[in-house]
């Protein structure tokens, strides 16, 4: 009778803790669920706002209020080293830079043996004269103090040197240039010297150095992609960190104490979930100053389906939309400190069959299957035409009619006779994602890439559209070397042999 008491007590028991187990699971699969649906509801919220010309964000996002003062918001453009070449011709100062906050020098690489960077193109960065184009364009240099007999021994040369000169000189134009290292092809580089402290460290020593040697505002960041393993996502990290804290050291050096502007880190960073979910996101962010999220590139040649490449919405989690708040309801970051990615380029798909034509704006030519990507006509190769890349300026497609997709916030256009779908931004496009970074409350925007801006003609121009929808509220932060205690510590770090020295002392000579 005992045994048969405490057998029944032991079922009991048994029975109580699976039921406690059984309730514990329908609590965490409920609240998975109503985490989704919530994080969906919000996506629709925000779309059906924008389309409804509402203009509202959730509490969610607005609660978030960004810390510091407001500077304005980040508008920027990538430059590329390979843009002077045929067939592009696009130089620094083709940039609309009165209407930039930012210029990301693109790229600087690192060499996998001795952890060091360095130049990709030094003729293109350091050797070119630009400074006769450039006179030419503008009548005259903008420095009346220069002529033709000491411009040559005193102005910095190379794409690097002319923005150096065109962010220093010119009273107009208050921007910072940011020295971007890494891109598509130094992804492995970047995985050797996170596996190897000497190769690390020589890294961070000589990118601060290079930084500053050449006259540069701040680093950029652009590994594609850390893989999700033991190493790459907590060297990322240590990388970054060691880093900021190399910055923090030389701005100790010049200032002796706090400052209120700084040398500035940032991050290009992916804005696919399946690359970001096991990067530990919260503790980089801590030590960065934007996250350049790449919103782009979702559709292409690799798609199984045709799609716009930029657009803003979606109904899968390939969209601006879902990596900005994936960044900021997964991870914690601060809206103001993620820059909305944008492309001044159009992808292109060639449909299979015709059953689009007639076509008509109200045609489906997304999610379709594609033999192709294109290739673009005459005209396009002229402006740097690679097959399935169309730069903007050179867009829509002759004989096509432009399109606009309230739905996704993408432009596109469809060329019937040769069956090519275009997606990309226009101004209308991107007036939309103005407004969509003023209400979310982010840091502004970035594209890729400067060579593909209309800048002959202003109504068509991304940058303009943009920051005219930002009401021109722009950030007007000037050079750190427009500080005199950066040029007097540049020239007693570097003397006579520094880069920028006889410019430098040109500049302190008039004050």
């Amino acid at each position: 009778m005992v045994e048969h008491s405490q057998h029944h007590r032991s079922n009991t028991s048994i029975i109580s803790h699976l039921l406690i187990l059984l309730i514990a699971i329908t609590i965490i699969i409920e609240m998975c669920l109503y985490n989704k649906l919530f994080k969906n509801q919000r996506s629709e919220d925000i779309r059906d706002n924008f389309q409804n010309g509402r203009h509202q964000v959730p509490n969610m996002v607005q609660n978030q209020k960004p810390s510091g003062d407001d500077d304005g918001y980040v508008s920027g453009v990538y430059y590329s080293n390979w843009s002077p070449y045929k067939p592009r011709f696009h130089f620094p100062h083709d940039i609309n830079l009165e209407q930039v906050s930012h210029v990301y020098y693109a790229f600087f690489r690192i060499d996998p043996k001795t952890g060091c960077i360095g130049s990709t193109d030094s003729w293109s960065d350091l050797e070119m004269d630009l400074y006769k184009p450039l006179a030419i364009k503008a009548s005259q240099l903008v420095d009346d103090n220069l002529d033709d007999n000491n411009m040559q021994s005193i102005l910095p040369l190379g794409c690097i040197g002319e923005l150096f000169y065109l962010k220093n000189a010119c009273s107009g134009r208050k921007f910072k240039s940011i020295m971007s290292i890494g891109g598509w092809s130094d992804s492995e580089n970047f995985k050797t010297i996170v596996k190897n402290e000497k190769l690390l460290q020589n890294f961070v020593d000589s990118s601060v150095e290079t930084m500053f040697k050449l006259g540069f505002d701040g680093i950029d960041i652009d590994w594609e992609f850390p893989e999700n393993n033991k190493v790459e996502p907590q060297g990322y990290l240590k990388l970054v960190r060691m880093l900021r804290l190399k910055l923090n050291s030389l701005e100790s050096q010049i200032f002796g104490g706090s400052t209120k502007d700084h040398f500035e880190l940032s991050i290009a960073a992916p804005a696919f979930k399946d690359k970001l979910y096991f990067l530990p996101i919260a503790e980089i962010d801590q030590y960065i100053d934007h996250w350049n999220m790449m919103t782009y590139d979702y559709y292409g040649s690799w798609s199984e389906t045709t799609g716009y490449h930029s657009n803003l919405f979606s109904e899968t989690e390939l969209s601006g939309n879902f990596a900005i708040h994936y960044m900021i309801g997964e991870f914690g970051v601060n809206p103001r400190k993620l820059v909305l990615g944008m492309a001044a380029y159009g992808r292109s798909f060639h449909i299979k069959d015709d059953k689009f034509r007639p076509f008509t704006k109200n045609t489906v030519l997304i999610n379709q299957q594609f033999k192709g990507v294109g290739k673009p006509g005459k005209e396009i190769d002229k402006a740097d035409g690679k097959e399935g890349i169309w730069p903007y300026k050179n867009l829509p497609k002759k004989g096509t009619t432009e399109q606009y997709d309230p739905k996704y916030v993408s432009a596109y256009c469809f060329d019937e006779k040769n069956s090519i779908f275009i997606g990309y931004d226009n101004t209308e496009s991107i007036k939309t994602k103005a407004d969509y970074v003023m209400h979310t409350e982010l840091g502004g925007g970035f594209w890729w890439e400067s060579c593909g801006e209309d800048y002959a003609d202003k109504s068509r121009s991304l940058i303009n559209a943009f920051n005219e929808a930002l009401h021109f509220n722009v950030s007007s932060k000037p050079s750190m070397f427009q500080d005199k205690r950066v040029m007097k510590y540049y020239l007693s770090k570097y003397g006579d042999g520094g880069f920028l020295a006889p410019y430098l002392k040109h500049l302190e000579s008039l004050k």
